[in-house]
């Protein structure tokens, strides 16, 4: 269930484009960062004062087991009544499955495909950030940017597997891509970053040639290639002006001045002369945007490649979903893991109509993330319309061009987490805070994280250095978590403070397990202190279903 909005928008002024790129993308500062209106600074001692209090005491708990996770404070500058009114002024806004209990909709009872209007209650405690930093819940808070030394085939392969993208698929009809050093294309040549001069005539088959700079002075042939020299065939005296793909300044290189004038193209800031925009393109779509100064960020990061390719239609050609989804993060500069959970989110871990390419009338076409999908009518059909308009005739296209369009329309305006696709808390566009949200479930998020831990967990990478952008709001509330049928604000109204709490039948460890607790869940304390057994003083509780046990008092918290 969710809601499409796609726009670029514009969202910092140029002068904080510097600080963001410095301290996000080339990691100048290490450790715990706060944001302020997309501000990236500094904070003081270990950065966890960036934070308030009610956050410090799980991230310090976090920061000891995972000690090379870097925790970001994004400060949105609104009030947490503010949020949490703006988010539930518009019905069907935020959603929760129809088979919830009656204290997670809304009392109007809008429905839609399955899905209730979700409680003022219910979207507070998913939207709080506190409820969900555990080792689990706060990788709905994970940048999702593409990095090639973490991300890998293997922990895509762990995600599919027993999914029905655990295969390979015909791509026959698409297009095929191969690499190469340059290729001429009109007048021009484009050029691979980091080619020689020499490289580019063998690639070419030329062998008499010369290069010559904007001042007509000859280039070394063991010099890289740069935007703007001119490349003359001698033995038919034919010139063509180089592009070397992502070299916008024309010097050879590409690195953070590339990354920056493109940045500042795409925000109205700044103008390009024609060779400077087709050297931007670095998808060689046709389009400077996002997605290429994405991966010109990946490229000074991680050498990942920027290269020329040479399209062909594909026959008989097939890729596993594994692949797709790799090269979709390359192109994308999104994290192959979020984008094939992503996936799942949307159509389902068996698939849906929107991805067999046989529905009635959209033969051929494939939707992966639902993009158009608006529930008005046949959602199916009109996903699959959109994906027609767009030319998604087979799931390498569909996948690659889907996770491009995600990249422009969400993680370029700084909405790069789980959390952010779900609560729109960073768009200063023409529609307004609050709209441009990926989806209406408020469980989204949460649903995601789970995935993301294993996943991160299974390939044996997590404890790499991991960024999670966590939003804070003024004036946040006490905490009082899950609602369920219990007033939090009673005398005895007590929410567990941690993970995998076992509700006993008896205040002992060794007596049988009832249940297990949810973290934050709003419980009923009977007596506080039943005795004291295995070294824990025991408390009685009545869950909001109404069922009793015994559980340590430590793991309970007031209500206030």
């Amino acid at each position: 269930m969710r809601i499409t909005n796609i726009f670029i928008r514009r969202l910092i002024p140029i002068q904080l484009v510097l600080i963001v790129f410095l301290s996000i993308f080339l990691n100048i500062f290490i450790g715990v960062k706060e944001v302020n209106a997309a501000t990236y600074t500094q904070s003081k001692k270990d950065g966890l004062d960036a934070f308030p209090e009610s956050y410090q005491t799980y991230l310090k708990k976090l920061k000891e087991v995972h000690p090379n996770w870097n925790f970001t404070a994004f400060n949105t500058g609104m009030t947490w009544n503010e949020f949490i009114s703006k988010e539930t002024e518009s019905h069907l806004r935020n959603t929760v499955h129809n088979s919830s209990e009656s204290s997670w909709k809304c009392s109007c009872e809008k429905v839609a495909s399955g899905y209730a209007c979700a409680s003022p209650e219910i979207v507070a405690y998913f939207a709080d950030p506190r409820n969900f930093l555990t080792e689990t819940g706060i990788f709905q808070f994970l940048e999702m940017s593409y990095n090639s030394s973490i991300h890998k085939k293997d922990g895509v392969e762990s995600i599919l597997k027993g999914s029905f993208m655990d295969k390979s698929v015909d791509i026959s009809g698409g297009a095929t891509e191969t690499e190469v050093p340059a290729k001429q294309n009109g007048q021009y040549i484009m050029v691979t970053p980091g080619t020689k001069n020499q490289e580019v005539a063998s690639a070419l088959g030329i062998k008499k040639y010369k290069v010559t700079d904007s001042n007509k002075k000859t280039v070394s042939n063991s010099k890289n290639a740069a935007t703007g020299n001119i490349f003359t065939n001698t033995e038919y005296n034919t010139s063509y002006t180089m592009v070397v793909l992502g070299d916008v300044n024309g010097d050879g290189e590409v690195r953070a001045t590339d990354y920056m004038k493109i940045k500042s193209y795409i925000m109205s800031e700044t103008t390009m002369e024609n060779i400077q925009k087709m050297a931007a393109d670095v998808n060689l779509d046709g389009e400077v945007r996002a997605t290429d100064y994405m991966r010109i960020k990946s490229y000074i990061m991680d050498s990942t490649p920027i290269a020329v390719k040479d399209t062909k239609t594909t026959t008989g050609k097939t890729m596993r979903y594994s692949e797709i989804i790799m090269k979709a993060a390359e192109e994308s500069g999104i994290s192959p893991y979020s984008i094939a959970i992503k996936i799942f989110q949307e159509v389902g871990r068996n698939g849906s109509n929107s991805v067999t390419g046989t529905y009635s009338g959209y033969e051929g076409y494939y939707n992966f993330f639902n993009f158009g999908a608006y529930d008005g009518g046949n959602a199916i059909a009109n996903g699959l319309k959109y994906a027609k308009e767009k030319g998604w005739n087979n799931q390498y296209t569909a996948i690659v061009e889907g996770a491009k369009l995600m990249a422009d329309s969400y993680i370029s305006v700084g909405q790069n987490t789980a959390y952010l696709y779900k609560f729109d808390v960073v768009d200063e566009g023409k529609n307004g805070t609050f709209w441009h949200q990926y989806m209406t479930n408020v469980q989204d998020p949460s649903s995601q994280a789970k995935t993301l831990y294993n996943t991160y967990a299974n390939n044996n990478i997590l404890d790499l250095s991991l960024n999670f952008v966590i939003p804070v709001f003024n004036d946040m509330p006490n905490m009082c978590g899950l609602p369920g049928g219990i007033d939090p604000k009673a005398s005895n109204s007590y929410y567990v403070n941690g993970t995998g709490v076992y509700l006993r039948s008896e205040a002992s460890t060794s007596s049988g397990v009832v249940a297990t607790l949810t973290f934050n869940e709003v419980v009923t304390v009977e007596n506080f202190n039943v005795g004291n057994a295995n070294g824990y003083d025991w408390a009685k509780i009545k869950r909001a279903n109404g069922t009793v046990g015994y559980v340590a008092n430590r793991y309970l918290t007031k209500c206030n």
